[in-house]
């Protein structure tokens, strides 16, 4: 299994109650979308900038 780490700019998206409300949550992926799989883990990194 490959982690990948998103960012969220909390200036433009409430990440925290995104998550809170939604069993899924489509992500927009810039790259690296070839080699996600179902089942990958996904830590979220919360910036303010």
């Amino acid at each position: 299994m490959t982690y990948w780490l998103f960012q969220s700019n909390l200036k433009y998206y409430r990440i925290i109650d995104a998550i809170r409300d939604f069993e899924q949550m489509p992500w927009f992926v810039t790259r690296y979308a070839k080699d996600m799989v179902a089942g990958d883990g996904v830590l979220i990194w919360k910036s303010r900038d």
